[in-house]
Parts: C-alpha cells; sequence; structure tokens
C-alpha cells in the first residue's frame, strides 16, 4: 500500500462570468463524494501557482473551458487528487481513492467511458489547418486510423469529467508536457485571437469573426488525454463513480 492521498477534489471556475444556479446546484452536490471539494477560481489560483512552475503564457488568451483543460493536468500532475467537472455528484469517492493507494503501480482512476461516441474527434481537430497526434504534426488521414482504433477500443478508456491522480507520475508529466507544447503552437495565434466568450472554441466559432479564435473544442483535453489513457491502459483503473450528465448548464 502507498502514503495515503488527500481526500481532495479539484474544481475549476476560471472566467468572470457568473456561475449558473445549476452549476452552482451541481457544485453542492459534490458533498456527496465524502471529500474535500477545492473550488479554485481566478482570485485564490495564484495561491497554487506562486510556489511552483508558472502557468503557460498562453494562458490568460484562453477561453474558460480552454483554461480548465489546461488546469486539469497542471493540478494532477503538481499535485494530484481528484478532478472534477461541475456537474451533479451522487456517489462517495472514497472507494476509488482506496482503489487506487492500494494499487501501487497505477497512475490514476477514473470512470469508463459512456460508449464509442466518446472518444476524441482526433481527425476533426486542426490549427489553421494542421493536424496534430499529441505533440506530432500528423495528418487527418492517419489520425482518422486512430480515431477509428480508439472508438472500436473505447472500453478502455476514461471519461474526461472526473479522475483521480497520483501526483508527478511519468504519466501527468507526459499529460501536462503535450497539453504545453499545443499551448506552444497556438500561442501566437492567440495573441492575434484571444477568447472573447467563457465557452468559446474554433468548432463553436462566434459568427461574424474575421480572425476566430483557434482552439478546437477538445484539441487540449480528451484529444490528448484518450491517447495516452489507451496507451496506460493496464495502470488507469476504472471505477470512479459517474456524474451527471443532464441539468449542469
Amino acid at each position: 500500500m502507498t502514503a495515503q492521498m488527500d481526500r481532495n477534489i479539484f474544481v475549476f471556475w476560471t472566467g468572470d462570468n457568473e456561475m449558473s444556479p445549476e452549476r452552482a446546484a451541481c457544485l453542492k452536490t459534490l458533498a456527496n463524494s465524502e471529500c474535500t471539494v477545492t473550488l479554485v477560481t481566478p482570485e485564490s489560483l495564484s495561491q497554487w501557482v506562486s510556489d511552483i512552475a508558472p502557468l503557460h503564457p498562453a494562458y490568460e488568451f484562453l477561453s474558460a473551458v480552454h483554461r480548465s483543460d489546461y488546469l486539469r493536468p497542471y493540478f494532477m500532475h503538481h499535485f494530484g487528487g481528484g478532478y472534477a467537472d461541475i456537474k451533479e455528484t451522487r456517489e462517495n469517492w472514497l472507494p476509488a481513492f482506496d482503489a487506487l493507494e492500494t494499487t501501487p503501480d497505477a497512475f490514476g482512476i477514473g470512470y469508463q467511458e459512456k460508449s464509442a461516441k466518446g472518444v476524441a474527434n482526433l481527425h476533426r481537430h486542426t490549427v489553421d489547418g494542421q493536424s496534430y497526434y499529441l505533440d506530432e504534426p500528423t495528418n487527418i488521414i492517419s489520425n482518422y486510423v486512430r480515431y477509428r482504433f480508439f472508438r472500436a477500443h473505447w472500453r478502455s478508456m476514461i471519461g474526461m469529467c472526473a479522475y483521480i491522480m497520483r501526483p508527478k507520475t511519468e504519466f501527468t508529466a507526459l499529460w501536462l508536457k503535450t497539453v504545453e507544447q499545443r499551448l506552444d503552437i497556438l500561442l501566437p495565434l492567440l495573441k492575434q485571437r484571444p477568447a472573447v466568450s467563457p465557452r468559446q472554441a474554433a468548432d463553436t466559432a462566434v459568427t461574424g469573426d474575421d480572425l476566430p479564435y483557434p482552439v478546437p473544442w477538445s484539441f487540449l483535453c480528451a484529444d490528448v488525454i484518450h491517447p495516452l489513457v489507451y496507451r496506460n491502459r493496464n495502470r488507469i483503473l476504472q471505477g470512479l463513480p459517474t456524474p451527471s450528465f443532464k441539468n449542469y448548464m
């Protein structure tokens, strides 16, 4: 058995917009996890990052959704513990923490992806016409082949909305490195085309933009973590309670 992890779940609210009543209600249900819930906001973020690696300079130009996507690997690598979207949580997370702790070679634990439809659409997501796979430029055809392969193996994937990770593992290090390499690619474009709304993405572009925001919806999240989870599928456990996907907007 490894040393006990803090029973803590990080939750991010990264924009200046007010949390909706539905989100606020979902946040309260995280008490059902029986864990400490740490809400990180723009006001409290500096308290967490001041003594460790600085945030990537692209952070300030990202939409609120993509800021959260970046903070996931950042916090999971540096601090570990749980992460949760602000969605209704009905069950206790303590057994999942226990399962991770009693499996010394496991990097983390999540809930099984809901279906093949949840697998990242790697082939659809490009930046200024260039397709990427993890940190390497690639082409849409090869990514489509990968996408079909991952869809066929969706049961090996964990969902994106909640998980627990050990800190400072080779998995979290590569996850964070890959996301930051993608932000390196995006930074010059983001300086010209920063986000103007909390849920903005290249594939949900604001009508009339002459210089559209360049980051596809899952480019910093599922497009990275799904391939890494599959590569490390023997060291990523399943068994975390699945959150509700209803009434959270």
